[in-house]
Formats: C-alpha cells, structure tokens, sequence
C-alpha cells in the first residue's frame, strides 16, 4: 500500500493533479488503520511468547509508515497548489522510473483486453498504476492499483511507472491506430 501511495504521489506531482494527491491522503487514513488493527494483532499475538520474534514484523511496518508518510507530504504539496523546487524537480525527472500518462485509442491492441491478457508489464516493462476511466459527460472513474483482471477500454487513461523506454512502449501499444 505504501508503494503505490508513493507511485501515486509521483503522479500527482508530475501531473499536478489534485485528485491523485486527494486519494493518496485517503490511502493514508486507511494505512494508519490497518497499522493499528496489525499492532492491535501483534500484541494478542504476543502474549507468552518472546517479543524478539515480533520486532522485525514492527520493523517493517514502521519502514512502510515512513514511505507512506513521504507519499503523503508530496500530496499535500499538489493539494496546497504549491510548486516543487527546482532541484527536486529535476531530481525526480532524472530518477530511473519516470511516470508516463497515455490514452487508449479505438484501434489499440489493449482496447476491450485485461491487463493480463495484454500482459503489460512483461511487454512493456512498466506498471500501470492507476486508470482514469469515463468522460466529462459521464463523469471521470479512477481505478487505482489496478489488478491483471481489470480491463482496459478507449479512451482509458493509463498512468504507468517504470523506465522511460518502458513507458514509451506502453504509449505506443496504447495510441497506435
């Protein structure tokens, strides 16, 4: 969960979309539950037992809080309007992963297909983290984390991550007609 917060807290900076950086912040609220109902289950958990055996567990939720915790603060910045400094820009433009954005065209081999059955990410070597589905008229539908079950439609808006070239791939496959 901390990981796509991240992914999509990525997004919504480059993007400057404010409501990616919204749901980031209700991705956070249900981290921060599921952290207490996993503590609530370790400590039952625990009783008679060596405590030892359970810190690494404690650990490693801890780690998932901090990068949930980063993701969070980058969404509030797109949330508040303010703008990234221009080296952090640059910083995050130069990572390995850049996030990509496409749209699916009538013609494209991914219309009316399921992630799986298209098999994005050993096609393209990118993710598609999230998916802008509907239009203005019918209002817009985002699916975020998407599964290999989840089909793809015209006019769905991919929003993936992964190396640059990966997400070209990804485009390509997306907008060919």
């Amino acid at each position: 969960l901390s990981q796509l917060m991240m992914d999509l807290a990525y997004s919504a900076v480059f993007f400057k979309n404010r409501e990616i950086a919204t749901e980031v912040m209700l991705l956070y609220e249900r981290l921060e539950e599921l952290e207490e109902r996993l503590y609530l289950h370790l400590f039952a958990a625990s009783r008679g037992k060596i405590m030892k055996k359970l810190i690494s567990v404690i650990d490693l939720v801890e780690s998932s809080k901090t990068v949930a915790t980063a993701a969070r603060n980058l969404s509030e910045l797109v949330i508040e309007g303010k703008e990234l400094h221009p080296v952090i820009k640059h910083a995050l433009q130069d990572s390995d992963e850049v996030v990509g954005r496409c749209t699916v065209s009538k013609k494209s081999q991914l219309n009316n297909k399921t992630i799986g059955e298209v098999r994005i990410r050993s096609t393209t070597g990118s993710d598609v983290i999230a998916i802008r589905r509907g239009s203005e008229h019918e209002g817009k539908k985002w699916i975020f984390d998407p599964q290999k079950n989840t089909m793809i439609y015209q006019d769905d808006i991919l929003i993936c991550i992964g190396p640059s070239a990966s997400c070209n791939k990804l485009r390509e496959l997306a907008e060919t007609v």
